[in-house]
């Protein structure tokens, strides 16, 4: 593994650096304006959104290691330098960050993306009207009215930036420095399995979940946002002129850093027989692709990753989509505290989970522990949320009378389930299945912790051999992650569109 060597010259630039902020600007310029590209540009977003970020942090190795870092070798040979300089280092606090941000980018940007979409252009129209101009409109207009999605998105993207494991344990332990969930990780793995510790340091993250989501609550309450009233309004994008090339660039830079150069460093370290070769005929093997299908690490994660996201993403779409039913219809006393309980899990950090199913589930009566269903129960609890909240969405275009219209005909409430709402909901649920499949096939914060030899996932293998300097196989296998990642991503584009993520 490439680390950080001792007495080394400090970098030009101690690492990447990248401003959050941008992803505003990103998705304002792509929702309301008439920069080339922007269905390019959404696909490649949504790509990113289900890269997994861990991976992404091990193309950064391979791109940004001080030493080996692809980067840093072409720097060295354009200028000269020395092979102690450096003009990149992924393993800082600043490096982690930034790799930390590339992942969680596009998550904000969907969020943000659907609701600058249901915003009339005839508010902006307004405004130019009025005597303001593009920047002024955009700041003073739009923005305000997207504040809603905005701040969930900053919620989405601290919550994530705060649960997530493997990019920390990749980027910050080799840089000796830890985060809450490389912590909690290390409690759990010592000889006297501390839970009791790791349960301490697990608290202040629920603690923290929760009080972003009652702020956010508290702070949009008793605000109006609505964008969408009975009158139609179109969306016509401001022109930009020259100046949409200019932006376009902009926009590209973070898919060029969290798809483009990693997707290369990835595939490139995989076929590459000598790392720190050169990328020549000579130099290119399968022999890692050979490795990974007689690995039994590898044939024991394979089938366990694809069972336990199928059964999570089966049984949460069930539970959800029968939850969203009996609440959206009101069908029992009672029904807003099942939504409520769908949605608790949002509140609690997958790692948190773990240690939680630990405790409850490592001794008699209930042993689990050891077992795939523990494993099951976490991505099922963790990603339950996301299936209800796109199940309900998709229920709330479906007008009560049109059952009412077949139960008057005769049908029994059975039959109206199966011949009218379940076909009306159907690209609904199957959108939820989509969604907690793509996630669950890469979960690695609560995996990490209850894994063990016979129940190891992908994700937990791809650990396994960076930590042990294997790169190349860790790549390989990567690699095979994402092709099972990428046709997911084409089968819900197929069956429901580019836009199934807004169901």
């Amino acid at each position: 593994m490439t680390s950080v060597a001792a007495g080394a010259r400090q970098p030009r630039f101690a690492a990447l650096r990248f401003d959050p902020n941008m992803i505003v600007w990103a998705v304002a310029t792509i929702a309301r304006t008439d920069m080339p590209l922007q269905s390019f540009i959404r696909t490649a977003s949504l790509v990113s959104f289900v890269t997994p970020p861990f991976l992404g942090a091990t193309a950064w190795v391979l791109l940004a290691g001080p030493r080996q870092g692809w980067l840093n070798i072409w720097y060295r040979a354009l200028t000269g330098a020395g092979d102690e300089s450096y003009l990149f280092n992924i393993f800082t606090l600043p490096g982690l960050i930034f790799a930390m941000v590339l992942y969680v980018v596009p998550l904000v940007f969907i969020v943000v993306l659907a609701g600058l979409n249901n915003i009339s252009s005839d508010l902006e129209d307004a405004s130019n009207i009025a005597g303001a101009g593009t920047l002024r409109t955009m700041t003073g207009i739009t923005l305000p009215l997207v504040l809603p999605a905005l701040f969930a998105g900053l919620i989405l993207a601290f919550l994530e930036s705060m649960i997530i494991f493997g990019t920390p344990a990749m980027l910050g332990l080799p840089a000796g420095f830890h985060v809450m969930t490389t912590q909690i990780r290390d409690f759990m793995q010592s000889d006297q399995y501390r839970v009791g510790l790791a349960a301490a340091f697990a608290l202040p993250m629920l603690l923290a979940a929760i009080a972003l989501l009652w702020a956010r609550r508290s702070f949009l309450g008793r605000r109006g946002f609505a964008t969408i009233g009975g009158k139609g309004g179109e969306r016509r994008p401001q022109r930009l002129g020259a100046y949409r090339w200019a932006l376009l660039a902009f926009c590209l830079f973070p898919l060029v850093c969290s798809l483009a150069l990693p997707y290369f460093a990835l595939g490139a370290a995989s076929l590459m027989d000598l790392q720190g070769g050169s990328l020549r005929w000579s130099n290119l093997t399968l022999e890692h692709y050979k490795f990974i299908c007689t690995n039994d690490s590898v044939w024991i994660a394979l089938p366990n990753t694809l069972l336990l996201a199928s059964m999570a993403a089966t049984a949460g779409t069930i539970i959800a989509g029968l939850i969203a039913y009996i609440t959206q219809r009101r069908l029992v006393r009672g029904y807003p505290i099942l939504g409520f309980l769908a949605t608790t899990p949002l509140a609690i950090p997958g790692i948190v989970l773990a240690v939680g199913l630990f405790a409850a589930y490592s001794h008699e009566p209930l042993l689990l522990y050891g077992t795939l269903w523990i494993l099951f129960l976490a991505y099922l609890t963790k990603y339950l949320p996301i299936a209800y909240q796109t199940s309900n969405a998709s229920l709330m275009s479906i007008h009560p009378e049109l059952e009412e219209s077949a139960r008057i005909l005769g049908a029994n409430p059975l039959r109206v389930l199966a011949e009218i709402t379940v076909p009306l909901f159907k690209a609904g649920l199957i959108a939820a299945w989509v969604l907690i499949f793509m996630p669950s096939i890469r979960e690695l914060s609560s995996s990490v912790l209850l894994w063990t030899t016979n129940t190891k996932v992908l994700s937990v293998v791809i650990l396994d051999f960076y930590q042990e300097g294997q790169l190349d196989i860790a790549a390989a296998i990567g690699v095979v992650l994402i092709i099972i990642t990428l046709i997911v991503v084409a089968f819900a584009y197929r069956i429901l569109g580019r836009d199934f993520m807004k169901r």
